[in-house]
């Protein structure tokens, strides 16, 4: 996840966002933890004819040259003591 926001923030990117199940707390949860948040917005797709609600979540990046929030505890980076 990291590597994926690093990449965003280099090539510009200001925030991303994605859609996720409503019902899949466990993938929700991942995605809470690396900063994303539910925007209110939500949908159902429909897959077999059922509808499948989704929700969608977004994570502003930091711009160039800003620090980055990042996922990584800064006590397990590399280098700390």
């Amino acid at each position: 996840m990291d590597a994926c926001l690093a990449r965003a923030g280099r090539n510009g990117f200001r925030a991303l966002c994605l859609w996720v199940l409503k019902g899949n707390a466990r993938a929700r949860r991942f995605y809470e933890c690396a900063g994303f948040r539910a925007d209110g917005a939500e949908e159902a797709d429909e897959v077999a004819g059922v509808a499948v609600p989704e929700v969608r979540y977004r994570r502003p990046l930091p711009s160039a040259g800003e620090p980055s929030a990042g996922t990584q505890d800064p006590a397990r980076s590399p280098g700390s003591s």
